[in-house]
């Protein structure tokens, strides 16, 4: 073998290429050798003042850095190598340190950052044909789009640079894309989906025996069986994850390994334990400086010292939660990421030529036809709300029987499928709540539908029965809609608690589909179950619905309501509120005024909401006796 000394130049820098190379393509398959040659290859790029190799090698070492969570130190790495990059943007480590940087700032919680080097990183490598670039580029785009909530971009994205990764053959690239379209999934409860791609990601990881990576396929298999509350297997594979430490050399695996199990432990009632785990996973946020992270473990201890009694580390851990996450995640910076995708899309779509017969005086013409088009569809909904808004009872009608009372009221879209409805009869006050079919302009449609058969039937017909309300109630809707039982037709309808309250004696009757009456008497809740039966063509429709009759006293409260606010995900672990914590708050609450208890009820569904989307109409009726 020839000696370094013998060695022409050109052939001195090939060795550091070559040495680069192989670190490269180890990143993922052997850390610790890809360290090794990449060091080796700064060395001897030091020695040649070959910038190309040093660029190369601080390429490498920021992404060994990376994987072990070290994000100063790859950032570091990534900014000496820009250095070289900036001058030669053709160079295929020019979009990997843009897309590595991305990462690290997704990771800090600065999107708007993350997002900016990702779509320059996607840009560049699509620029320069780097298919290896623009799959890695569109994960993190996906990871970026996901931590904003806006899953059906991410999938797309994620999509994508499985598509790319699969044309390049590499296999432990493709194990990672389907790691993260199962999250995908899994955020978007599609849990069998969600099982379905990490046990993909699982057979290939463990086909070529990626040890250092299993991990995170673990932690996936985890939180998606959390979400689907099967507890026992969730801390089966945390626990895998944490026994072994050659199994979790990642501290952001880790870190969300040990925020799981904590959560995992809570739900199943082992609450030091589950402590223990949240304040190490604070810590562990806090030393990687990862924000999401920390308000996801401040809000998990607020949660818990809430739970417990102590209010006052509750309360720290609440205000150390909002402080945080507002500093993620403001309105400003959510429009300022919106204009930067919106900006991207275009780009992206001139380059595909996509957009090219549109441009100049066709773009705009396009541009004002949508606009117009889109003007007129928000002026008709705009409408439409009016009109619904107009065909709801008047405050009025309920306060002249029910002085204290209040009407919770928060359609998901402009219009809502839920609605309530009212009418004093002589001496007897007639009053609903329901829930339609659908929710924006369909359910809408069906309320409105709603509302004027239930004048129709009581203010018109007189009936005054509850359980015959309904039975009429239902036959008007089963004929207006056509409904004939058939497999494939829509079972359009609605559910309905129903109640009549005599003036004179307060007695109060009542029927429903489904949707229950609450009344609390003395701080008790009793529940005044409906027909297991909804508003519209049933299989057991011959059975009536029934009338139960209640004796009132001075005092007793009654909630109706839909099942939008229990149905509601949110909270630290991202469930549905459910029924047994809203009977526990509306004991809480029953003793103040009726319009405090409304009051708190709407902060109380958009605290736990939070940053969540609202996923149906939510109606409650409280009336005080």
């Amino acid at each position: 073998m020839a000696s370094a000394s013998s060695l022409s130049n050109q052939d001195r820098l090939e060795i550091i290429d070559s040495l680069n190379q192989e670190s490269w393509r180890l990143r993922y398959a052997d850390p610790g050798e890809s360290q090794v040659e990449a060091k080796k290859a700064l060395k001897k790029a030091n020695k040649e003042e070959y910038a190309k190799g040093q660029a190369y090698a601080c390429l490498n070492l920021a992404a060994w850095h990376f994987q072990r969570s070290e994000n100063k130190e790859a950032l570091e790495l990534l900014t000496d190598a820009l250095g070289f990059f900036n001058n030669q943007k053709k160079e295929p480590g020019y979009a990997a340190a843009l897309t590595y940087i991305g990462n690290i700032y997704e990771s800090f919680g600065d999107y708007e950052t993350a997002l900016e080097y990702c779509q320059n990183a996607y840009n560049a490598a699509s620029e320069t044909g780097y298919k290896e670039g623009l799959g890695e580029a569109q994960s993190v785009l996906g990871l970026i789009y996901s931590r904003l909530s806006d899953y059906d971009r991410a999938l797309k994205a994620y999509k994508d640079g499985l598509r790319i990764r699969e044309e390049l053959n590499d296999q432990l690239a493709v194990a990672s894309s389907l790691n993260r379209i199962a999250r995908i999934h899994t955020l978007k409860k599609e849990y069998e989906e969600a099982l379905e791609n990490y046990n993909k990601s699982l057979k290939i990881r463990e086909s070529l025996d990626q040890k250092g990576v299993l991990a995170w396929t673990y932690l996936g298999l985890a939180s998606t069986y959390e979400e689907m509350e099967d507890y026992e297997s969730a801390k089966l594979f945390y626990d895998r994850i944490l026994d072994d430490p050659e199994q979790c050399l990642d501290n952001r695996c880790k870190l969300q390994s040990t925020l799981g199990l904590g959560r995992t432990l809570y739900n199943l009632e082992l609450g030091e334990k589950a402590l223990t785990c949240f304040m190490k996973s604070l810590d562990l946020a806090d030393n990687l400086e990862a924000k999401p992270l920390q308000v996801e473990a401040h809000y998990a201890l607020a949660d818990y010292y809430e739970c417990v009694g102590e209010f006052e580390k509750a309360l720290f851990h609440y205000k150390s939660y909002r402080k945080i996450r507002e500093s993620v995640l403001n309105d400003e910076t959510r429009n300022r990421l919106k204009n930067q995708q919106i900006a991207f899309a275009v780009e992206k779509s001139e380059k595909e030529k996509e957009i090219f017969q549109l441009r100049n005086v066709e773009l705009k013409s396009a541009y004002d036809e949508i606009h117009h088009k889109n003007k007129e569809i928000t002026d008709s909904i705009n409408y439409a709300s009016r009109i619904q808004a107009a065909l709801l009872p008047q405050d009025e009608n309920l306060k002249s029987v029910f002085p204290e009372h209040f009407i919770l009221f928060l359609p998901r879209n402009v219009v809502s499928g839920d609605f309530y409805w009212a009418a004093k009869m002589g001496k007897k006050m007639v009053f609903a709540t329901a829930d339609c079919t659908g929710h924006g302009v369909p359910g809408a449609l069906m309320s409105m539908l709603g509302i004027s058969f239930l004048n129709e039937i009581v203010v018109e017909r007189k009936h005054m029965d509850p359980g015959d309300i309904l039975n009429n109630l239902r036959s008007l809707v089963i004929k207006a809609l056509k409904q004939t039982g058939k497999e494939d037709e829509q079972k359009d309808g609605m559910d309905i608690a129903l109640c009549v309250f005599d003036t004179d004696n307060r007695e109060l009757e009542f029927a429903g589909a489904y949707n229950p009456l609450y009344v609390i008497r003395d701080g008790i809740l009793e529940e005044h179950k409906a027909d297991r039966m909804p508003i519209s063509y049933y299989h057991g429709m011959n059975d009536p619905f029934n009338t139960k009759s209640l004796k009132l006293q001075k005092g007793d409260i009654l909630y109706l309501f839909s099942d939008g606010f229990a149905d509601q995900f949110g909270g630290p672990f991202r469930k549905k509120f459910k029924y047994k914590p809203f009977q526990e708050f509306l004991v809480e609450i029953h003793n103040e005024s009726m319009e405090t208890q409304k009051l708190m009820l709407h902060e109380k569904f958009f605290n736990w909401k939070g940053e969540l989307e609202q996923i149906d109409d939510v109606i409650l009726m409280g009336i005080r006796i």
